[in-house]
């Protein structure tokens, strides 16, 4: 069975989005606490962590839409199968 042709790929698929969307948000915790933690020191990279956290919460926002859309699409074949 072709990748495109497999009914498991769409669940397949929204359990990569799920890990990753996962993984994303452990990164903004880590970069929060690294965040707290320089600024209690008057570190001089902060500027550098307020990039990573920019960053991380864009890969965030664009995981959640993905989410968000690819639970619709497994809705939507749901109701087409009934």
């Amino acid at each position: 069975m072709t990748k495109l042709n497999d009914p498991r790929a769409p669940l397949a698929e929204s359990k990569r989005t799920a890990a990753l969307l996962r993984d994303a948000r452990s990164v903004l915790r880590r970069i929060d606490t690294m965040a707290a933690t320089a600024a209690a020191v008057e570190d001089d990279s902060l500027e550098l962590i307020g990039t990573a956290r920019s960053a991380a919460e864009h890969l965030v926002s664009h995981l959640s839409r993905r989410q968000q859309s690819e639970q619709r699409g497994m809705k939507q074949a749901v109701r087409r199968l009934r």
